[in-house]
Protein backbone atom coordinates (compact mmCIF):
# COMPACT_ATOMS: atom_id res chain seq x y z
CA UNK A 1 0.00 0.00 0.00
CA UNK A 2 1.34 3.48 -1.04
CA UNK A 3 1.58 6.14 1.75
CA UNK A 4 0.90 9.77 0.44
CA UNK A 5 3.61 11.19 1.37
CA UNK A 6 5.28 8.45 -1.16
CA UNK A 7 2.88 8.78 -4.15
CA UNK A 8 3.76 12.42 -4.36
CA UNK A 9 -0.23 13.56 -4.71
CA UNK A 10 1.27 16.59 -2.32
CA UNK A 11 3.29 17.84 -4.38
CA UNK A 12 2.18 20.79 -7.23
CA UNK A 13 4.15 21.44 -10.39
CA UNK A 14 4.10 25.36 -9.59
CA UNK A 15 5.74 24.26 -6.00
CA UNK A 16 9.01 25.01 -7.58
CA UNK A 17 8.99 28.33 -9.54
CA UNK A 18 12.11 27.75 -11.89
CA UNK A 19 10.53 23.89 -13.02
CA UNK A 20 9.09 25.08 -16.51
CA UNK A 21 7.18 21.43 -16.93
CA UNK A 22 5.83 20.63 -13.33
CA UNK A 23 7.65 17.54 -11.45
CA UNK A 24 10.07 15.65 -13.24
CA UNK A 25 8.15 12.36 -14.55
CA UNK A 26 4.67 14.36 -14.77
CA UNK A 27 3.75 15.66 -18.99
CA UNK A 28 4.29 19.11 -19.16
CA UNK A 29 1.21 21.10 -17.97
CA UNK A 30 -0.17 23.47 -20.42
CA UNK A 31 -2.79 26.29 -20.32
CA UNK A 32 -5.43 26.09 -22.60
CA UNK A 33 -7.52 29.29 -24.00
CA UNK A 34 -11.32 28.99 -23.99
CA UNK A 35 -11.17 30.55 -27.79
CA UNK A 36 -15.04 30.84 -27.78
CA UNK A 37 -14.73 33.16 -25.26
CA UNK A 38 -11.73 35.47 -26.36
CA UNK A 39 -13.14 35.73 -29.76
CA UNK A 40 -16.27 36.48 -28.11
CA UNK A 41 -14.71 39.14 -26.32
CA UNK A 42 -12.88 40.79 -28.40
CA UNK A 43 -15.16 40.39 -31.36
CA UNK A 44 -17.92 43.25 -32.14
CA UNK A 45 -21.26 42.37 -31.95
CA UNK A 46 -21.71 43.55 -35.65
CA UNK A 47 -19.03 41.32 -36.78
CA UNK A 48 -20.28 38.25 -35.08
CA UNK A 49 -23.91 39.16 -36.30
CA UNK A 50 -22.50 39.15 -40.01
CA UNK A 51 -20.97 36.30 -39.78
CA UNK A 52 -24.07 33.95 -38.70
CA UNK A 53 -25.47 33.21 -42.75
CA UNK A 54 -29.42 31.82 -42.24
CA UNK A 55 -30.56 30.13 -44.67
CA UNK A 56 -34.21 28.06 -45.41
CA UNK A 57 -35.13 25.96 -48.53
CA UNK A 58 -37.78 23.34 -49.13
CA UNK A 59 -37.75 21.21 -51.88
CA UNK A 60 -40.06 22.32 -54.59
CA UNK A 61 -41.51 25.74 -55.28
CA UNK A 62 -44.85 24.43 -55.81
CA UNK A 63 -47.13 22.10 -53.58
CA UNK A 64 -50.68 19.84 -54.30
CA UNK A 65 -52.68 19.92 -50.88
CA UNK A 66 -52.27 18.07 -48.16
CA UNK A 67 -47.93 17.25 -49.25
CA UNK A 68 -46.12 17.59 -46.61
CA UNK A 69 -42.94 20.71 -46.55
CA UNK A 70 -39.97 19.81 -45.85
CA UNK A 71 -37.89 22.20 -44.20
CA UNK A 72 -34.02 22.63 -44.57
CA UNK A 73 -32.55 25.37 -42.30
CA UNK A 74 -28.52 25.76 -41.90
CA UNK A 75 -26.52 28.35 -39.48
CA UNK A 76 -23.29 28.89 -41.07
CA UNK A 77 -20.67 30.42 -39.37
CA UNK A 78 -18.28 32.28 -42.41
CA UNK A 79 -15.62 33.18 -39.52
CA UNK A 80 -12.46 31.14 -38.90
CA UNK A 81 -12.91 31.90 -35.71
CA UNK A 82 -15.66 30.88 -33.05
CA UNK A 83 -18.78 32.92 -32.54
CA UNK A 84 -21.14 33.13 -30.02
CA UNK A 85 -24.99 35.26 -30.35
CA UNK A 86 -26.65 36.35 -27.50
CA UNK A 87 -30.57 34.75 -28.09
CA UNK A 88 -33.60 35.72 -25.51
CA UNK A 89 -34.88 32.24 -25.58
CA UNK A 90 -33.08 28.86 -24.51
CA UNK A 91 -35.03 28.08 -28.25
CA UNK A 92 -31.85 29.41 -29.94
CA UNK A 93 -33.83 29.22 -33.14
CA UNK A 94 -37.79 29.62 -34.58
CA UNK A 95 -39.66 29.38 -37.35
CA UNK A 96 -43.23 30.81 -38.63
CA UNK A 97 -45.16 30.36 -41.47
CA UNK A 98 -47.14 33.61 -42.32
CA UNK A 99 -45.79 35.14 -39.14
CA UNK A 100 -47.15 32.26 -37.12
CA UNK A 101 -45.02 30.80 -34.98
CA UNK A 102 -44.11 27.41 -35.70
CA UNK A 103 -48.11 27.49 -38.00
CA UNK A 104 -49.35 28.09 -34.78
CA UNK A 105 -52.10 30.59 -33.49
CA UNK A 106 -51.14 28.95 -29.85
CA UNK A 107 -49.23 30.74 -27.82
CA UNK A 108 -46.24 28.63 -26.83
CA UNK A 109 -44.77 28.98 -23.37
CA UNK A 110 -40.98 29.53 -23.83
CA UNK A 111 -38.80 30.77 -20.75
CA UNK A 112 -37.38 34.32 -20.91
CA UNK A 113 -34.23 33.34 -19.85
CA UNK A 114 -31.25 34.39 -22.16
CA UNK A 115 -28.81 31.82 -23.64
CA UNK A 116 -26.13 31.67 -26.20
CA UNK A 117 -26.22 30.12 -30.11
CA UNK A 118 -22.72 28.71 -30.46
CA UNK A 119 -20.76 28.14 -33.48
CA UNK A 120 -17.34 26.63 -33.70
CA UNK A 121 -14.71 27.85 -36.60
CA UNK A 122 -16.55 27.34 -39.75
CA UNK A 123 -19.09 25.51 -38.39
CA UNK A 124 -22.75 24.28 -40.09
CA UNK A 125 -25.29 23.45 -38.37
CA UNK A 126 -28.68 21.77 -40.19
CA UNK A 127 -31.66 21.16 -38.77
CA UNK A 128 -34.98 19.79 -40.83
CA UNK A 129 -38.63 20.61 -40.25
CA UNK A 130 -42.06 19.58 -41.82
CA UNK A 131 -44.69 21.23 -41.82
CA UNK A 132 -47.86 19.10 -42.51
CA UNK A 133 -50.23 22.05 -44.64
CA UNK A 134 -51.44 22.95 -41.57
CA UNK A 135 -52.19 25.38 -38.47
CA UNK A 136 -52.37 24.92 -35.33
CA UNK A 137 -56.07 26.76 -33.52
CA UNK A 138 -55.91 24.70 -30.24
CA UNK A 139 -53.71 22.58 -28.50
CA UNK A 140 -55.05 19.53 -30.07
CA UNK A 141 -57.08 21.09 -33.21
CA UNK A 142 -55.09 22.08 -36.75
CA UNK A 143 -56.60 23.16 -39.89
CA UNK A 144 -55.83 22.79 -42.86
CA UNK A 145 -54.69 26.10 -45.16
CA UNK A 146 -56.31 26.76 -48.40
CA UNK A 147 -54.43 27.44 -51.91
CA UNK A 148 -52.19 29.95 -52.12
CA UNK A 149 -48.80 31.95 -51.14
CA UNK A 150 -47.19 31.03 -48.23
CA UNK A 151 -43.88 32.74 -46.75
CA UNK A 152 -41.59 30.43 -44.54
CA UNK A 153 -39.26 32.46 -42.12
CA UNK A 154 -36.55 31.28 -39.99
CA UNK A 155 -34.23 33.48 -37.74
CA UNK A 156 -32.35 33.35 -34.42
CA UNK A 157 -34.71 34.27 -31.48
CA UNK A 158 -33.91 37.78 -30.77
CA UNK A 159 -36.05 40.90 -31.03
CA UNK A 160 -33.59 42.16 -33.66
CA UNK A 161 -32.70 39.51 -35.67
CA UNK A 162 -34.40 40.70 -39.15
CA UNK A 163 -32.23 44.22 -38.42
CA UNK A 164 -29.22 42.51 -38.16
CA UNK A 165 -29.03 39.82 -40.69
CA UNK A 166 -30.07 36.88 -38.58
CA UNK A 167 -33.20 36.13 -40.67
CA UNK A 168 -34.11 33.88 -44.12
CA UNK A 169 -37.48 33.84 -46.03
CA UNK A 170 -38.62 31.49 -48.28
CA UNK A 171 -41.86 31.29 -50.40
CA UNK A 172 -43.62 28.25 -51.22
CA UNK A 173 -47.18 27.85 -53.31
CA UNK A 174 -50.10 25.31 -52.78
CA UNK A 175 -51.90 25.12 -56.13
CA UNK A 176 -55.33 23.88 -56.27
Amino acid sequence: MRRIYQSRALERADDEPFTPGGLEDDEPTARTIDWAAFSHAITPTAVRHRAIDVTVSTERRRYEPGDPVELRIEFRNRLPIPVRIRTESPNRWRWRVDGLREASRVPRAVPDRPATFSFARNERKRFRRRWPQRIQVADDEWEPVGPGTYTITVGVTRADASARGLVDRTELEIIE
